[in-house]
Protein backbone atom coordinates (compact mmCIF):
# COMPACT_ATOMS: atom_id res chain seq x y z
CA UNK A 1 0.00 0.00 0.00
CA UNK A 2 2.99 2.32 0.70
CA UNK A 3 3.35 2.49 -3.47
CA UNK A 4 0.29 3.48 -3.83
CA UNK A 5 -0.14 6.27 -1.02
CA UNK A 6 3.16 7.92 -2.53
CA UNK A 7 1.46 7.99 -6.06
CA UNK A 8 -1.66 9.30 -4.48
CA UNK A 9 0.80 11.95 -2.63
CA UNK A 10 3.03 12.61 -6.35
CA UNK A 11 -0.58 12.73 -8.27
CA UNK A 12 -2.12 15.09 -5.83
CA UNK A 13 0.96 17.69 -5.62
CA UNK A 14 1.16 17.68 -9.22
CA UNK A 15 -2.40 18.73 -9.42
CA UNK A 16 -2.03 21.14 -6.83
CA UNK A 17 0.33 23.04 -8.95
CA UNK A 18 -1.98 23.66 -11.47
CA UNK A 19 -3.09 21.31 -14.59
CA UNK A 20 -1.11 22.99 -16.83
CA UNK A 21 2.24 23.10 -15.39
CA UNK A 22 2.21 19.84 -15.79
CA UNK A 23 4.07 18.63 -18.84
CA UNK A 24 1.90 16.20 -21.02
CA UNK A 25 4.86 13.47 -21.10
CA UNK A 26 5.03 13.49 -17.59
CA UNK A 27 0.74 13.62 -17.53
CA UNK A 28 1.02 10.45 -19.90
CA UNK A 29 3.67 8.31 -17.93
CA UNK A 30 1.49 9.18 -14.55
CA UNK A 31 -1.69 8.13 -16.35
CA UNK A 32 0.05 4.80 -17.66
CA UNK A 33 1.18 4.02 -13.74
CA UNK A 34 -2.43 4.71 -12.54
CA UNK A 35 -4.06 2.83 -15.37
CA UNK A 36 -1.78 -0.75 -15.15
CA UNK A 37 -2.90 -0.42 -11.13
CA UNK A 38 -6.47 -0.29 -11.49
CA UNK A 39 -6.89 -2.46 -14.23
CA UNK A 40 -10.10 -3.71 -14.02
CA UNK A 41 -11.48 -1.09 -12.35
CA UNK A 42 -14.01 1.32 -15.03
CA UNK A 43 -11.56 4.16 -14.39
CA UNK A 44 -8.59 2.48 -15.73
CA UNK A 45 -10.84 2.71 -19.15
CA UNK A 46 -11.30 6.42 -18.70
CA UNK A 47 -7.78 7.11 -17.32
CA UNK A 48 -6.49 5.40 -21.03
CA UNK A 49 -9.17 7.66 -22.91
CA UNK A 50 -7.35 10.84 -21.34
CA UNK A 51 -3.99 9.53 -22.02
CA UNK A 52 -4.88 8.89 -25.68
CA UNK A 53 -6.64 12.40 -25.83
CA UNK A 54 -3.16 13.96 -24.72
CA UNK A 55 -1.18 11.95 -27.05
CA UNK A 56 -3.30 12.87 -29.62
CA UNK A 57 -3.24 17.06 -28.52
CA UNK A 58 -7.33 17.00 -28.39
CA UNK A 59 -8.36 20.20 -27.55
CA UNK A 60 -8.79 21.72 -23.96
CA UNK A 61 -12.43 21.19 -24.25
CA UNK A 62 -12.06 17.39 -25.00
CA UNK A 63 -9.55 17.30 -22.02
CA UNK A 64 -11.41 19.28 -19.69
CA UNK A 65 -14.35 16.82 -20.31
CA UNK A 66 -12.29 13.41 -19.53
CA UNK A 67 -10.71 15.17 -16.28
CA UNK A 68 -14.09 15.81 -14.66
CA UNK A 69 -15.00 12.54 -15.81
CA UNK A 70 -12.18 10.83 -14.06
CA UNK A 71 -12.84 12.84 -11.35
CA UNK A 72 -16.26 11.91 -11.21
CA UNK A 73 -15.14 8.55 -11.52
CA UNK A 74 -12.15 8.81 -8.79
CA UNK A 75 -15.55 9.35 -6.47
CA UNK A 76 -17.00 6.63 -7.92
CA UNK A 77 -14.20 4.05 -6.18
CA UNK A 78 -14.64 5.20 -2.53
CA UNK A 79 -16.99 1.75 -2.26
CA UNK A 80 -13.83 0.08 -2.04
CA UNK A 81 -12.24 -0.87 1.13
CA UNK A 82 -9.50 1.37 2.16
CA UNK A 83 -8.39 3.54 5.26
CA UNK A 84 -10.04 6.50 6.57
CA UNK A 85 -6.61 8.07 5.00
CA UNK A 86 -6.15 7.39 2.10
CA UNK A 87 -10.29 8.08 1.52
CA UNK A 88 -9.48 11.90 2.40
CA UNK A 89 -6.97 11.43 -0.24
CA UNK A 90 -8.67 9.83 -2.58
CA UNK A 91 -11.50 12.56 -1.94
CA UNK A 92 -8.70 15.38 -2.58
CA UNK A 93 -7.75 13.84 -5.53
CA UNK A 94 -11.25 13.63 -7.16
CA UNK A 95 -11.70 17.19 -6.35
CA UNK A 96 -8.28 18.01 -7.75
CA UNK A 97 -9.15 15.65 -11.25
CA UNK A 98 -12.80 18.03 -11.30
CA UNK A 99 -11.38 21.31 -10.73
CA UNK A 100 -8.47 20.93 -13.54
CA UNK A 101 -11.45 20.48 -15.87
CA UNK A 102 -13.19 23.16 -14.79
CA UNK A 103 -9.88 25.18 -15.44
CA UNK A 104 -9.26 23.92 -18.86
CA UNK A 105 -12.60 25.02 -19.23
CA UNK A 106 -12.00 29.04 -18.80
Amino acid sequence: MASTQADIDSTIAALESGITAIPVEQAIAVLESWQHQLQGLDIANDLGELKDALRKGKSAEAIANLLTSVGEDTLGELSIETSNEVAAKIRQLADLLSQAGRTLRG
